[in-house]
């Protein structure tokens, strides 16, 4: 039995195994210097963009795509394509990334939280009708961690009560829904191309997809200044509608493209090796691995751990177990990590609702008055972020070119840390929680 790093042992990871996502290859470079010649003189669109909305959305299956420069503004395309206005409503999973709520705000809708479904940690369906009222426009529901949500059933309320939903893809591109690829699960999805995601534009960039020729022109108009401007005809300088500069450049676009030829590649690879975590993960006293249910397919952006500390005979709060167990992993070499440290509602933004000043857009005279943000109205979110432990994003080693040889280094320092070591573990814990 080795001593942890942590006390001067060896790490089970040796320095320098790990490598950094996003996989670059020679065909990735190539793709870019023949973008930086096509980028001058200055025109938009470039080719490259009009080629990767022409390829994503074939990827996916959807009618119409816009490139755009994030995530977020891909999302804020679909709230305002949906016409989300003064005082709407759109209902958003308590634990997601920011942009799930703050794109609503962009268009001086408001944000309505609903709790997750503790196993998929996605938005709860069952939750979500206790929630709805006559301000409410829509429903995004959020592909956390690279799983998808619960669609039919989403879809199923939304239908009732006249809603749209909007798929919040950021983080699960290459999974899929009852066969339905992420991108193509709502009326209209926003999907990110921020270096650390699955499908990587290097540095920031996003895609927007709908089948709807009103959504897509009123999206259209949204990133390019409120303008409408139609290809072969000159541009006129005349903005019909409230709009934002979202236009992405040629070199982001042709990194992603030349990223998506190896999507379903790279995906086969993040999947072969989380679910080589799983197999031997799941035993592990004090740990619940991810649950992916069988109708859809997992794409592992992050690959999430429960810290169950009962499970293991430890009296412990579970943040406290977690944190000891980060130290220990850390110094092991395995770059385990937090990521949300309080549910969406819970942070400043909608705790002072101060949003644009002087309150809007809550104190809007369209805005239906007394919304409040209480943490502790949305428990299973709570419970989740105590208990999360992770591995992923652009340092974690999911993603190829690293492989199963990795993923048994990770495996032996679980098994040092709680098999051999839980004692030390439970020490630590104890004296800095």
């Amino acid at each position: 039995m080795s001593e942890l790093a942590l006390k001067g042992g060896p790490p089970a990871v040796p320095e320098g195994m790990i490598k950094p996502w996003p996989w670059i290859t020679e065909e990735d470079k190539q793709a870019i210097r023949q973008a930086l010649e096509e980028a001058t003189p200055w025109r938009y669109p470039f080719p490259q963009v009009t080629a990767l909305e022409k390829e994503w959305a074939e990827f996916v299956g959807m009618k119409y795509c816009l490139a755009t420069n994030s995530g977020t503004s891909a999302l804020h395309l679909a709230v305002a394509a949906a016409q989300i206005g003064p005082g709407d409503e759109v209902l958003v999973p308590a634990f997601t990334f920011l942009a799930s709520a703050s794109c609503v705000l962009h268009s001086n809708g408001i944000p309505i939280f609903v709790d997750i479904d503790p196993r998929t940690c996605c938005i709860d369906p069952r939750k979500i009708e206790e929630q709805i009222t006559d301000r409410t426009k829509a429903i995004v529901a959020v592909d956390i961690h690279g799983l998808p949500a619960d669609y039919e059933e989403i879809h199923a309320l939304a239908r009732k009560h006249g809603l749209l939903v909007i798929e919040d893809g950021a983080q699960a591109h290459g999974a899929e829904y009852k066969g339905r690829p992420v991108g193509a699960l709502g009326d209209l999805a926003g999907c990110s191309l921020n270096g650390s995601k699955n499908l990587s534009a290097l540095g920031e960039g996003g895609l927007f997809t709908t089948n709807e020729q009103r959504h897509f022109e009123l999206a259209s108009r949204v990133r390019m200044f409120g303008e409408v401007v139609r290809p072969g005809e000159p541009r006129q300088y005349n903005a019909y509608i409230m709009g934002w500069n979202y236009r992405t450049d040629n070199l982001q676009a042709a990194f992603a493209r030349s990223q998506l030829k190896r999507l379903p590649e790279m995906t086969a690879a993040r999947v072969r090796n989380c679910n080589y975590l799983t197999e031997h993960l799941r035993e592990m006293p004090g740990l619940e691995p991810p649950y992916v249910p069988p109708d859809r397919t997992h794409s592992y952006f992050f690959y999430v751990l429960r810290v169950k500390p009962e499970r293991a005979g430890v009296d412990l709060p579970p943040a406290a177990f977690r944190d000891a167990l980060i130290k220990v992993l850390r110094a092991e070499g395995v770059p385990v990590q937090r990521w949300q440290t309080v549910p969406v509602p819970g942070q400043s933004l909608f705790q002072f609702r101060d949003g644009y000043g002087k309150g809007c857009p809550w104190s809007c005279p369209y805005a239906r008055p007394g919304i409040e943000y209480h943490p502790e109205d949305y428990p299973q979110a709570q419970r989740l972020i105590e208990e999360f432990l992770c591995l992923g994003h652009s340092g974690g080693g999911l993603g190829p070119p690293n492989g199963l040889d990795l993923m048994e280094r990770y495996v032996a320092a679980f098994h040092k840390a709680l098999g051999e070591h839980l004692d030390e573990v439970i020490k630590l814990a104890r004296e800095e929680g």
